[in-house]
């Protein structure tokens, strides 16, 4: 099963020491906690999904992308918001953001939404740099992430 660390906290999960005793899946925002009136949905980044986002993004701008999916664990519908930026791609989605406190950099963020456990499933991160569509490769990296992530889920 892919790994998974949580979201949204400023511990972000065991060092390399602790790998060994890593969980394969840490929530990172659980339904029914947060303010009122709680969250609706949870949400699980994995290992691999954590990691890109570190190879490009500072603390204070890892927590402005994790507060924007508190905003989405808040939704009924968590691929739709009115302050988050979020498109469809094939079958999962995307977080666009730039600007502001991500300064130029031009962020996608990849996610599905697994309704049956009611988790939004944080798959990817890249730091995208040209105009136009999501780049292939990417597509086909996250739609293989999703794939594994459930075929370990029904086990």
């Amino acid at each position: 099963m892919p790994k998974a660390l949580s979201a949204f906290g400023m511990a972000w999960g065991p060092t390399m020491a602790d790998e060994s005793q890593r969980k394969p899946v840490k929530i990172g925002v659980k339904e029914g906690g947060g303010p009122p009136p709680g969250y609706k949905w949870n949400v699980e980044i994995l290992e691999q999904a954590f990691a890109e986002a570190m190879g490009f993004l500072n603390a204070d701008q890892y927590c402005h992308l994790a507060s924007q999916f508190r905003e989405l664990a808040g939704q009924d519908e968590a691929s739709q918001s009115q302050t988050v930026d979020v498109r469809p791609i094939e079958d999962f989605y995307e977080l666009r953001d730039k600007g502001g406190i991500l300064r130029r950099m031009n962020t996608r963020i990849f996610f599905f939404i697994h309704k049956k456990m009611r988790t939004i499933v944080i798959l990817g991160a890249i730091k995208k740099e040209n105009d136009g569509a999501t780049p292939m490769g990417d597509k086909i990296t996250m739609r293989r992430r999703k794939r594994l992530y459930l075929q370990a889920d029904s086990r």
